[in-house]
């Protein structure tokens, strides 16, 4: 977990922070606070989503209500980005539910490029593009990987700043909170 954390340290520098509060980040990735899956202190609406995946089909996160969300920021550049799909895929897999939509949203890349890890690595999601950065931003994306869990209402309820373990016990136990939730 370690080596995972120093590389989302390292990930929030490549994109340009200045060296101190780079820095300053690193040493609290050390501190075992990055990747863990936490409640939002208030729930609150999200920014909005509308991209386009791979195959030019649009996705609205508006249209996803009465669904759990998981939105999952990443980059193929990023090693812990790279090492954490096969566990949200397992995930997935696991649930096998339509409550459930996950949305893996890359950002600022070529679409070949993320065609092809996708298809590496058996993406069993929509993979959303944001070319210009313009979600991401809305978002206020600083870290690879940056997931959020939405409930079924729509609000904001668990986010997480680093590579999780989707398909393990406490992450499995906080998607399945949402989708025991009734939905109006």
């Amino acid at each position: 977990m370690v080596g995972t954390r120093v590389f989302t340290c390292i990930t929030i520098i490549r994109q340009g922070s200045g060296v101190i509060f780079g820095f300053l980040l690193f040493l609290f990735c050390q501190m075992g606070n990055a990747g863990w899956l936490e409640a939002v202190k208030l729930p609150t609406l999200p920014a909005k989503i509308e991209l386009n995946d791979l195959n030019e089909v649009p996705h609205k996160l508006s249209e996803a209500k009465g669904k759990v969300v998981l939105i999952n920021f990443w980059a193929s550049w990023c090693p812990p980005c790279i090492e954490e799909m096969p566990s949200l895929i397992r995930l997935v897999e696991q649930l096998k539910t339509d409550d459930l939509q996950v949305f893996a949203v890359n950002v600022n890349e070529n679409r070949n490029r993320v065609a092809r890890i996708a298809s590496k690595l058996g993406f069993n999601f929509p993979v959303l593009l944001d070319a210009t950065k313009s979600v991401a931003k809305d978002w206020r994306i600083k870290v690879y990987p940056s997931s959020f869990l939405i409930d079924k209402q729509g609000f904001l309820r668990f986010k997480a700043i680093g590579p999780v373990v989707w398909d393990s016990e406490e992450s499995i136990t906080q998607v399945h909170q949402l989708l025991s939730e009734p939905y109006p």
